[in-house]
């Protein structure tokens, strides 16, 4: 009977020695708001341990102190409890609760504050990939389902203002490194803000299963210095720029959805006709639309097709467009989806109108 309390009591301490070993092995915060959820669970420990210390002391002066005696002939006295200890029970439970609970309260706090901030990224979650819009620089960036994951920087010690929001299921946002996720919900936006405040490459992903392709949501997140920010943002802006294809022959376009991609990421096609528009969506089950806006910030809409499930083929006519510059994408999945649309032969960086 010993040797199986002996056992016991060796296992527990081992346990207890092994979480006290892989506490420490968290990831060192990359972000003010982290860098405050991690002080806390240094403070929560410190005041758990007081409390384990105090309640385990007196637990264990009890038994000393009350121990039955070889001495002792008659069983002691047994207490069935009063009002007294009753009272003493809540009010320690009380003073812990109230103790422990403003750090909680104060912690979120902080982390919750939603200031102004110069920059700010739109992001849409789609089975099963992320886009981003940054909204002040023009730029769009996005992963592509089962290929690669969406890959976005941001400038360190800058607040980033995110506005997260869902095209079909829920999904969940979620950097490891910066001790956050937070739901993208479809209909219901939700709004944070980041301060990164380290340089380095943080890995992120989906935590809220939204499908088969669940697995493969992933994104990185690239924290670097405001001149190699800037430096990205006009490479960006370049790529999208340089962006050319031959036009069309005759007034009919074809364009295919696989993979939850389209096959081309440009149109050109001649001004002053209607366009026949053939839509075949190779992904069965899933919706599909071919939408044709004013730019990558998408403030107004011009075309939109019906959307629809695949395997299947759709045709629709897009209206005749000025001459210039446009910008198309499933409105289902968003810049995950997205491409030029010329007409005519407009000015180089000349949006439609």
């Amino acid at each position: 009977m010993r040797s199986t309390t002996l056992r016991r009591s060796l296992r527990g301490l081992a346990m207890a020695v092994a979480g006290a070993c892989l506490a420490g092995c968290t990831q060192q915060p990359a972000t003010e708001q982290a860098q405050e959820t991690h002080r806390l669970f240094y403070i929560t420990l410190a005041l758990a341990t007081l409390v384990f210390v105090g309640v385990e002391g007196a637990l264990l002066w009890a038994i000393v102190r009350y121990r039955r005696r070889r001495a002792d002939e008659d069983e002691g006295p047994q207490w069935h409890g009063t009002n007294r200890m009753i009272l003493l029970f809540f009010l320690i439970g009380t003073v812990i609760v109230a103790t422990l609970y403003p750090f909680g309260e104060i912690t979120l706090a902080r982390v919750e504050q939603n200031p102004q901030s110069p920059e700010v990224i739109d992001i849409t979650g789609s089975q099963w990939q992320w886009s981003a819009f940054y909204e002040n620089e023009g730029v769009v960036v996005s992963g592509k389902s089962f290929v690669r994951p969406l890959v976005m920087e941001v400038p360190v010690d800058e607040p980033i203002h995110i506005h997260i929001v869902s095209n079909d299921v829920m999904h969940e946002f979620f950097v490891p490194a910066f001790y956050f996720m937070r739901n993208a919900m479809p209909g219901h936006p939700n709004d944070f803000t980041w301060t990164p405040n380290r340089l380095g490459t943080f890995q992120g992903q989906c935590a809220e299963y939204c499908g088969l392709g669940h697995y493969q949501m992933r994104f990185v997140v690239r924290v670097v210095t405001p001149t190699d920010f800037m430096a990205w943002v006009k490479q960006e802006r370049k790529a999208a720029l340089s962006i050319n294809c031959p036009q069309t022959s005759g007034a009919s376009v074809h364009i295919t959805a696989h993979n939850i991609s389209w096959d081309t990421n440009c149109i050109h096609v001649p001004a002053g006709t209607q366009i026949a528009l053939t839509i075949t969506n190779d992904d069965g089950g899933i919706d599909h639309n071919f939408a044709i806006w004013n730019g990558i910030d998408t403030a107004h809409q011009f075309f939109a097709s019906g959307k629809f499930p695949g395997v299947a083929t759709r045709t629709e006519t897009i209206p005749t467009l000025q001459p210039g510059r446009y910008y198309f994408q499933c409105n289902v999945h968003g810049p995950a989806m997205s491409g030029v649309f010329i007409v005519g032969n407009p000015p180089s960086g000349q949006k439609g109108s």
